[in-house]
């Protein structure tokens, strides 16, 4: 007997092509299990770092709400960095106060639409890349003096302004990079404690984020596990763990979790959320990438953030690559339309895996008796396939036809306009025994 779900099962071909018709030999396979829920569905991955323009010291009203809401947007992360003022360092308090009024601007505007603020201290300080190495870093020659004065500063302005919902203080930005950190590792390690230590002290009940290196986590990082090392047993380990995902060489969160795990566990740290804090690297910004990382995100229950490539004013502004705007007038890319498909993926989550190569992957959720998939490559031109089981949690029997409705998102840069997925229709595939195997070829051109 011939069952139809087209209304109820809806798979997204976030790719730049299509589903295969004369399906070509396959380089793996990407699972869903519709019998096994993981957990609410959050929009852990519709954040971005900077995106937001300036305006004063005020909320930024030029972008449209529906821009931001569509996407289910919760969080930002931004210091003031790249604008005329230079920071702490380089200009001492006035040259702080212009970077502190982008930041509560930018925390103001995250927070009207009810989203979590990541605040950058480093970029407050001044170290918001190529400062160089005659630049003052906290403790040079073991003098900490001018870093507490500069955090007093901040946290008496972020009392007096009201910045304490939803605020998270980043201690540093990728400290291992010398274009951020022009000191040895020692002496950030030293820094991250006493920072650590000043903003518990001054604003108590403030979530810590750390250490936000560039480089994910591996069980051969000396760096990171001299954090470990320092932080441990003296009440600075941060709230939430962070680093970034950028780029394939720092492979994926399906491996770097575990690993950071097993260093966690063996310098006897305490369990505790993850922030990818940054996630792409500029090629990688592209529907069939972004669903590769959101999936890995959602099955990690990791907030990740989009890595932001502008420079200067496009730094603050187009939140995160995701629209553009011709004169004042603001417009989604592709990129946009898939967020906002992925913000429509309410429910619950559904237990899925990437292919055995890690370079295909799937998000699903459901929803009553609606299930949603949406699957993307990270950065390959091949035919993947996805294997659908667990048929019967939507009613239908153990083996039959079933109708899919099929989507895909087109992208023509960041800069294109896109106005809507594209509907490929519905298609008939037979199953059996609960599971839709290998219905579905997937590539990216």
């Amino acid at each position: 007997m011939k069952q139809s779900f087209a209304a109820t099962l809806f798979f997204v071909v976030s790719a730049l092509g299509g589903v295969v018709k004369d399906k070509p030999s396959s380089s793996g396979t990407a699972t869903v299990n519709i019998a096994k829920s993981v957990g609410e569905a959050t929009f852990l991955g519709s954040n971005f770092i900077y995106g937001f323009p300036d305006n004063g010291t005020e909320v930024d009203t030029s972008i449209p709400d529906y821009l931001v809401t569509d996407i289910k947007f919760n969080a930002c992360r931004a210091g003031g960095a790249q604008i005329e003022a230079p920071g702490w360092t380089k200009g001492g308090y006035e040259g702080y106060i212009g970077r502190f009024n982008s930041t509560l601007s930018n925390y103001r505007t995250t927070r009207k639409y009810g989203g979590d603020f990541i605040l950058l201290i480093h970029d407050l300080w001044g170290a918001d890349g190529g400062s160089g190495a005659l630049s003052p870093y906290p403790g040079d020659h073991g003098n900490w003096t001018e870093m507490e004065t500069f955090l007093g500063q901040l946290m008496d302005d972020i009392k007096a302004n009201d910045m304490l919902g939803g605020l998270v203080m980043d201690i540093w930005n990728e400290p291992e990079l010398e274009i951020f950190w022009a000191r040895s590792w020692t002496q950030y390690v030293e820094y991250y404690v006493r920072a650590s230590k000043i903003v518990r002290a001054g604003l108590p009940d403030t979530l810590i984020s750390g250490p936000s290196m560039a480089h994910s986590p591996s069980l051969d990082s000396e760096k990171l596990k001299a954090w470990m090392a320092s932080v441990s047993g003296n009440d600075t380990v941060p709230d939430i763990y962070s680093w970034h995902q950028i780029g394939v060489w720092e492979r994926q969160l399906d491996t770097t979790i575990p690993e950071f795990d097993t260093l966690r566990e063996q310098y006897n740290l305490p369990d505790r959320p993850f922030d990818v804090n940054e996630y792409a690297w500029t090629s990688e910004q592209n529907p069939a990438n972004s669903v590769y990382y959101l999936a890995q995100c959602e099955r990690h229950n990791v907030r990740c953030l989009r890595a932001n490539w502008g420079g200067g004013s496009d730094l603050h502004n187009y939140m995160g690559n995701l629209i553009y705007k011709t004169n004042s007038t603001y417009y989604p890319n592709g990129e946009w339309q898939l967020y906002k498909y992925y913000a429509g993926m309410v429910g619950n989550r559904i237990e899925t895996s990437a292919s055995s190569d890690l370079l295909f992957d799937v998000f699903a959720t459901i929803s009553e008796n609606t299930v949603k998939v949406i699957a993307g490559t990270r950065t390959v031109q091949e035919p993947y396939e996805i294997s659908i089981s667990g048929l019967n949690v939507l009613g239908l029997p153990t083996s039959g036809v079933v109708n899919v409705r099929t989507y895909r998102f087109d992208w023509e840069g960041s800069q294109g306009e896109v106005n809507a997925p594209v509907d490929l229709g519905c298609a008939e595939h037979t199953y059996s025994e609960d599971t839709a195997s290998n219905p579905f070829s997937v590539f990216r051109t």
